[in-house]
């Protein structure tokens, strides 16, 4: 069974010989400054950086897929988010909100997926990625994320109470783009799509404005990766207590969740594979033998997906994600 082969078969609900150990790339990328250090061009601008560096992160730190971009802005810039582009020892990052109202930036912008100079980064890298053994990841920043990436997150998140159908009319324009973008993916050769959406935690929306504001729009776009037979995983940061049940309506097949989040007690709360959710800062920082004890803990909790659980620090080791990778492996 290679890796392609092991994880569209977990996330189809079928027997596998282990569980796949992956870093989906978007917002939990492995691209560290380490990984960098030998790639020429800029990993965020040049496809085949880009490809080449997903390639690197396969063969050196044992993850088990190929997953692009590194970085949460793609979606956001070509709203008018001025950013600043990351190198090898800072990641990507808004510097400056488009200011104007959301009735100008949906008249003002119409986002075609392939004709976005950074969308199409991706999507080549993606085509530069496809092959037969290594399952290629596309990954997709949710709508209230690129939302508030694109606008002031304190206004957007005010709107939510106040102006409430003023905030869906502009994140169902986001998601409509989303979902060509995520069919841009995968006709570029995306087995699985990863949807990332960390501003609709529990913490920030409350499991009233998760129902109303995030469910609908991701079972939009899941059910369009369906259509074209792609599996889904979709990655909340925080606290999940307070969505589970919006998360049981979407028909994900994988939910990714935060080391802060109890995954035996959650898992027999969701229909889907659980993946996630090894400590980051523990990732970081700590020593081998803790690294193990928290993967093992995560295997004998029922995840099926091991992953780290959210984004990476740049200074985060080779040697120390290869822990948790190396011990995955053994299970086999």
């Amino acid at each position: 069974m290679n890796e392609k082969e092991r994880l569209l078969r977990i996330l189809r609900g079928k027997d596998v010989d282990r569980a796949p150990v992956i870093c989906p790339g978007g917002m939990m990328s492995a691209c560290t400054t380490e990984i960098l250090q030998d790639i020429e061009g800029n990993h965020n601008l040049d496809y085949k950086a880009m490809a080449q560096a997903s390639r690197k992160i396969y063969s050196g730190t044992g993850f088990e897929n190929y997953g692009v971009p590194f970085a949460m802005i793609v979606e956001a810039e070509p709203l008018g988010a001025k950013v600043q582009i990351g190198d090898k020892l800072v990641e990507e990052r808004v510097i400056e909100y488009n200011s104007n109202p959301l009735e100008q930036i949906m008249e003002t912008y119409s986002v075609i997926p392939k004709n976005e100079n950074r969308m199409n980064v991706v999507l080549n890298a993606i085509g530069e990625l496809k092959n037969s053994k290594v399952p290629v990841i596309g990954n997709i920043t949710g709508h209230i994320s690129t939302a508030t990436s694109a606008v002031d997150p304190l206004i957007m998140l005010k709107m939510l109470r106040k102006e409430p159908e003023r905030a869906y009319s502009f994140f169902k324009f986001i998601n409509n783009y989303l979902i060509e973008y995520a069919k841009e993916s995968i006709n570029a050769g995306a087995d699985v799509i990863v949807i990332s959406d960390p501003t609709a935690t529990g913490e920030i929306l409350g499991g009233k404005n998760f129902s109303r504001f995030a469910v609908p729009l991701y079972k939009e776009i899941i059910d369009a990766i369906h259509s074209l037979n792609v599996p889904v995983i979709v990655h909340i940061c925080g606290k999940a207590n307070t969505i589970i049940e919006g998360l049981n309506l979407i028909n994900a097949d994988g939910y990714s969740f935060d080391s802060m989040v109890n995954m035996r007690s959650t898992k027999s709360m969701l229909s889907g594979r659980l993946m996630g959710n090894v400590s980051t800062q523990l990732l970081h920082t700590g020593e081998k033998d803790k690294i193990i004890s928290i993967t093992k803990n995560c295997i004998d909790s029922g995840v099926d997906i091991i992953s780290p659980a959210c984004g990476l620090s740049m200074g985060t080791s080779i040697d120390n994600l290869k822990t948790m990778t190396d011990y995955v492996k053994r299970g086999i």
